[in-house]
């Protein structure tokens, strides 16, 4: 609880009065309290399951709840496993970074490979029906779809970072990880050319620095495009339910360990 300490400041007002045609002018001398912090305490307040509801709040929201809850619960793929992340790939890094790269190209956008961190795979999806919801809770972040270039030695130094990491979700490159070094790095097929340059699409937070991704500062040629991850896996899931197919990602060896 915050403690107050008070301090008088005096203020002088002069009052006119005026007697038989003579004036008289009369100083009186007022203190006025000055409050200063003198220390603070912290100190919780903690709200109780029980308290009473507001039923004109209640009522006033209900209806919004009752829609998102419809909204959120639509099933929009079934997937015959629980589809889970690992290292150096899984189900769900491929899923997710698969997802990103057909959003990519479905939009013309030029790239090379698509990449996203480990990190951002908040939940596993559920075997069975997936809901909306369960793709919230996977990224419930509000990132954007972003491109940025890389040199080919910047690309080597982009691999080794995630190398060193022990893997990453990644789509269009294939690699092998040697004392925590990428060696034996493909993208496209093609084997990584020193001399050339590569265009990797990842989230703008990666593309930020997040993660721990120092190697992003040497990328250049940023382009960020009003396209969140989120809706990108949204759309690979029900593209692939309008298609009759269910979701079962697998790990096909795109990355892997010497």
């Amino acid at each position: 609880m915050p403690v107050v300490s008070c301090q008088a400041s005096r203020k002088f007002y002069a009052l006119k009065i005026r007697v038989s045609g003579y004036l008289f002018v009369l100083l009186i001398a007022a203190c006025s309290p000055k409050l200063q912090l003198s220390s603070s305490e912290k100190a919780l307040y903690p709200i109780s399951a029980d308290q009473p509801k507001d039923q004109k709040i209640m009522e006033y929201y209900l209806p919004y709840k009752v829609r998102l809850d419809s909204l959120m619960k639509e099933v929009i793929a079934f997937s015959d496993i629980a589809i889970v992340k690992g290292r150096p790939e899984g189900p769900l890094n491929n899923l997710m970074a698969d997802a990103m790269y057909e959003a990519g190209k479905s939009r013309n956008i030029a790239f090379d490979l698509a990449y996203t961190n480990y990190g951002g795979l908040r939940v596993p999806l559920p075997k069975g029906n997936i809901a909306l919801f369960n793709v919230f809770e996977l990224m419930p972040f509000e990132n954007l779809i972003t491109t940025v270039k890389f040199s080919g030695t910047d690309m080597q130094s982009f691999f080794d970072y995630i190398a060193a990491g022990g893997g990453d979700p990644i789509s269009g490159a294939t690699f092998m990880i040697s004392d925590k070094k990428a060696v034996d790095i493909r993208i496209g097929g093609v084997s990584l050319d020193l001399n050339k340059s590569y265009t990797v699409l990842t989230s703008d937070y990666m593309a930020n620095g997040g993660d721990g991704g120092a190697i992003f500062s040497r990328s250049t040629d940023r382009k960020e495009y009003d396209i969140k991850l989120r809706d990108a896996i949204i759309q690979y899931l029900k593209e692939r339910t309008r298609a009759g197919k269910s979701i079962n990602p697998s790990n096909d060896g795109r990355i892997r360990i010497k």
